[in-house]
């Protein structure tokens, strides 16, 4: 896979999730590109599959240690998928209604999985 980041807009293209897969050293480049402060980067395939990083005021970046192609690995970009949608229901102060929540964890997925 030759893309490092997907961006997914969540409701309208004020709000996204970025989404990138790789190293840890090529995951922080993605965290301090995207306003998020240094963090430990720990992802392997078999503990710790995927991260959903949150720093208030930044959009929320998945990270995952290379592209979904297992179906667990699937199950964990849908799983990160939520918390990144909970962020940003946080952020603007919403609820997040069921069918409105469903669907942007669906973009997500949906956006990943074309590539």
């Amino acid at each position: 896979m030759k893309k490092k980041q997907i961006i997914v807009p969540i409701l309208n293209d004020e709000y996204k999730v970025i989404v990138c897969f790789g190293t840890p050293e090529k995951i922080k480049k993605v965290l301090h590109q995207w306003g998020h402060k240094p963090a430990d980067v720990v992802l392997d395939n078999e503990n710790r599959r995927g991260i959903c990083y949150h720093t208030f005021g930044c959009h929320p970046i998945i990270a995952m240690p290379r592209f979904p192609k297992t179906p667990q690995e699937i199950g964990t970009l849908t799983h990160e998928s939520v918390h990144a949608v909970a962020d940003i229901m946080r952020m603007i102060e919403q609820d997040g209604a069921e069918e409105v929540y469903a669907h942007s964890v669906s973009a997500i997925v949906r956006k990943v999985l074309s590539i």
